[in-house]
């Protein structure tokens, strides 16, 4: 892991949600540096890709009613039609090793 990717995944921890954009003009860096580390990042465990935490998660609702595009009882799950491929998420290796 290079400096560039330490300061992206503690950049990422800093706050909740963050575009690309605004990760690349915060730390100075370019596309290509941000995808690079992105790559890295999830190689070496601390960033993941949304479908695959989701993957992990079983109906969080727990009501069984997280199957359609609906979820009334809890509203923690998302409509269908919603684009995540770009969505990183922070994994608690990167947590318990970066968060200050």
């Amino acid at each position: 892991m290079n400096e560039i990717d330490k300061k992206v995944i503690e950049f990422l921890l800093s706050a909740a949600v963050y575009s690309d954009n605004a990760i690349m003009k915060n730390l100075g860096i370019s596309e290509e540096e941000l995808k690079n580390s992105y790559i890295t990042l999830e190689k070496d465990g601390y960033l993941e890709s949304y479908s695959d935490y989701q993957a992990r998660q079983t109906n969080s609702c727990g009501s069984g009613s997280c199957e359609g595009r609906n979820c009334s009882s809890c509203g923690s799950c998302c409509s269908n039609d919603m684009d995540y491929s770009n969505v990183k998420v922070i994994t608690e290796k990167a947590i318990l090793e970066f968060d200050k």
